[in-house]
């Protein structure tokens, strides 16, 4: 079997962690295009805040979503 996929960069962003941050990226994702087959976290990055605690994480996606009839 033979498939094509795109690959679309998606930023979650999340203040409860890495997880969600994903977890966000996808849900939003998935509530606008149809297709998504899997995902590759390609960075991961956090907002420090002047107390020096991390108080939000961001994490950049690679999303494949397969070409419709392939």
């Amino acid at each position: 079997m033979s498939s094509t996929y795109k690959l679309t960069t998606l930023i979650g962003e999340s203040s409860a962690g890495i997880e969600d941050a994903v977890r966000t990226a996808l849900s939003t994702s998935a509530s606008k295009v149809h297709g998504q087959e899997w995902v590759e976290v390609t960075d991961i990055r956090a907002n420090v805040n002047e107390g020096g605690t991390v108080d939000r994480w961001q994490v950049q996606v690679e999303v494949a979503f397969r070409v419709d009839g392939s």
